[in-house]
Parts: structure tokens; C-alpha cells; sequence
């Protein structure tokens, strides 16, 4: 744990540091999927005596989000395990490539790494079935309506398959997408829209909580007082989610976006950063009904073609925004990043923890430019 001043920090855990605390400023709070092996934390205890935090616990069964998952695409179910067996034991801390630093960028490279991890074992159990189990985490966090935060070493492998699924759907369905739209459009343009993932600024958080604490224990106190000050920023992007999830076309949809990308950098201060968002799956409203029942048809694609095309309409345009990327534009201030970590855990851990994620943040910059011409263009659900 990042918070423990006895324990040696490690990548992950300095990763997970910082998702944590850009979570709590974009979103209202944050829930983590009820688990039995949840390690105790004076950082969640903290934030859920601010009502910051708190354990989620679905609503719908095991056995309704099982039956759920047999509609959904195979791309997606053939690369999940849902939550509900106990965890295995171990170190929760073990990281789920062997070096991350060296751990695949490309998400198709990355999705097919972690299909063939066989043999890797991790926290007692191999290391694909831990990758597996933040997509069983997107579809439970889905169908109960809330974005979802994979960790920092899975968000990619959940993006990446998220990437396979819209390809896997047939074009039929985005045919009729685009029929529904008051614009020049073919299913490929859908497609290409659904799949863009946007880039957007975020004050650089990480950076401010570290200075603030003068100890790994005033952590919690440093994250509360930097939260405070964003309150502007949370604002925007709540209304950002809302008024994307109404629009009616792409290019509102793209207005939307330059008008909250303009806005959020002016809340972020001068000094911001990026992320970058993807889209998950709309699980919410009668898809879900739908597909828990036994006389449902027999895939995602073919549930969605029986329904009205407004309907098809809605499911396409209230997809919500799920998967944060750290972009890593941490890497150009690199330096005040080392002094802000030696002054908390020593010099050692500085070298060795950021110089590791200097090389991981330059290869994803590199990937994701890619990704982003190419298109054109956190383990815990957490509740807007």
C-alpha cells in the first residue's frame, strides 16, 4: 500500500495512488466492489467517513449477471470471469505483468499477451484470470449503471477488448445506427465514433496531493484538501457526461467535447494534464431485462437488431463514458514527479518507481497517438 510508510512502494501501487486520486476529483464518489480479501486501508476509512467512498455491492445475482453475460458479445465474455467466488490469496499488490514497465502498449498486442499468460502467476492465480476479472468488473459496474475504473495495469486490456467487441458486432447493427441519425453517415463512421477515444485535461492531482503531505500518513488529509479545490472541475465533467449521453448527433457530440475539453483546462490551472476516456457498453434499461431472460435470442448483436430503431438510437448514444487512460503527461515533469516521491519514500523508491514509469508512459504517449489518428480521434465500478 502507497499509504504505508513500512511497506516498499511500488510501481502499481504508486500507479493506483494516482488513479485513486484523479477519480475522486473528476466524480462525486467512488464505490470498490465488495471483495473478501479487501485489504484494510486508512485512505478508504478515511473517504468513507467523508462519504467519499463505499463498498459496492450489486444488486442483480450471480446467477442473472451470468445469465446476462451469455448475450453479450464473445469477445467480451470469452475474456471475462465475473465477480462472486472469493479472490485468490496472495499479494495483493503483485503486479499482473511480471515487469510492468515492459508490459505491452498496442491494446490488440496487449489483449493478446494476456490471452497467452497461461503460466504467469499472480496473487495465487495466473495472470490472465486477473485480467479476466476486471472485464467481469466492467460488465457488473455496466449493468448497474455506473462508469468503471479498472486499475492502472488492466485499463488497457479492458479497452483493448472493448476494441474487439465493437468489431465484432455486425455491421447491420451500425448500419441501422446510422440510418437513425439526421447525418450523412455509414456504419463504419459509427463505428469510428464509438471507438474514438477522446483526450481530455485533468488537473494534475497526483502532483498537488504529494506536496501537500508531508508523510505517506497525511496522504488522506492532502487528497480531501485537493478535492475541495476542484469542486468547479467535477461540476463541468458531470455535466459534460450528461449532456454527451443526450446528444443527438456526432457532431454534437464533437461540439460537446470542445466546449468541455476548453472548459476543463480552464478548471485544471495551468499546470494540467491529460487522460484520455473510451466508451463501455450500454447494459442499463430493457437490454438487461432482455438478456437475463431464458427466451432471449442467442447473442448481443441479434438482441439489439429486434429492437426498435429509436431504441437502437438510445442504447448508441447512452453508452457511457467508462474507461480513464493516464496518458502520461506526468513524463515532461518528470523530475518534480522524483522529488515529490523521495520526499515521501526515499530516494531509492523515486528511481526506481518513476524511472520505470517514465519508459511504461512514453510507450503508451507513442501508442495512443496511434490509436488516436488511427479512430480518428480504473478494480472499482465507481458511481458518478
Amino acid at each position: 500500500m502507497a499509504i504505508s510508510s513500512a511497506a516498499p512502494l511500488s510501481l502499481k501501487a504508486f500507479q493506483d495512488l494516482c488513479t485513486l486520486c484523479e477519480a475522486l476529483v473528476l466524480l462525486d464518489e467512488v464505490q470498490a466492489i465488495d471483495a473478501v480479501d479487501r485489504q484494510p486501508s486508512a485512505l478508504a476509512e478515511r473517504l468513507e467517513r467523508e462519504g467519499l467512498f463505499r463498498t459496492f455491492r450489486p444488486t442483480l445475482s450471480r446467477d442473472q449477471l451470468r445469465r446476462l453475460s451469455f448475450q453479450l458479445p464473445e469477445e467480451l465474455v470469452n475474456r471475462s470471469i465475473l465477480p462472486g467466488r472469493p479472490e485468490a490469496n496472495g499479494d495483493p499488490d503483485a503486479p499482473l505483468f511480471p515487469d510492468t514497465a515492459a508490459m505491452p502498449t498496442d491494446l490488440d498486442d496487449l489483449v493478446a499477451q494476456v490471452d497467452n499468460m497461461v503460466g504467469w502467476a499472480s496473487s495465487g492465480e495466473t495472470g490472465s484470470d486477473r485480467a479476466y476479472r476486471s472485464n467481469g468488473y466492467l460488465i457488473t459496474a455496466a449493468a448497474h449503471g455506473l462508469d468503471y475504473f479498472p486499475d492502472f495495469e488492466r485499463a488497457g486490456f479492458t479497452a483493448g477488448t472493448l476494441r474487439k467487441v465493437y468489431r465484432s458486432l455486425p455491421m447491420k447493427l451500425y448500419e441501422r445506427v446510422a440510418a437513425s441519425l439526421d447525418e450523412p453517415l455509414t456504419g463504419a463512421d459509427v463505428i469510428a465514433e464509438w471507438s474514438a477515444i477522446p483526450t481530455i485535461p485533468i488537473p494534475p492531482v497526483s502532483a498537488l496531493v504529494l506536496g501537500r503531505a508531508a508523510s505517506p500518513a497525511a496522504l488522506p488529509e492532502a487528497i480531501l484538501g485537493v478535492r475541495a479545490d476542484f469542486a468547479r472541475y467535477r461540476r463541468y465533467f458531470a455535466d459534460f457526461k450528461v449532456e454527451l449521453s443526450e446528444a443527438d448527433t456526432i457532431a454534437e457530440r464533437s461540439r460537446l467535447r470542445r466546449k468541455y475539453q476548453a472548459l476543463l483546462k480552464e478548471a485544471s490551472g495551468e499546470n494540467h494534464e491529460a487522460v484520455s476516456l473510451s466508451g463501455m457498453l450500454n447494459l442499463t434499461e430493457n437490454a438487461v431485462k432482455a438478456a437475463a431472460s431464458p427466451a432471449a435470442v442467442t447473442s448481443y448483436g441479434a438482441l439489439l437488431l429486434t429492437q426498435p430503431i429509436d431504441w437502437i438510437h438510445r442504447w448508441w448514444r447512452r453508452r457511457p463514458l467508462a474507461i480513464l487512460f493516464r496518458m502520461d503527461s506526468k513524463l515532461p515533469r518528470l523530475d518534480e514527479y522524483r522529488t515529490l516521491v523521495a520526499g515521501l519514500w526515499g530516494d531509492e523508491a523515486a528511481e526506481q518507481v518513476l524511472d520505470q514509469a517514465a519508459a511504461l508512459a512514453f510507450r503508451q504517449q507513442v501508442q495512443m497517438a496511434r490509436v488516436g489518428r488511427g479512430l480518428g480521434g480504473a478494480e472499482t465500478p465507481a458511481a458518478s
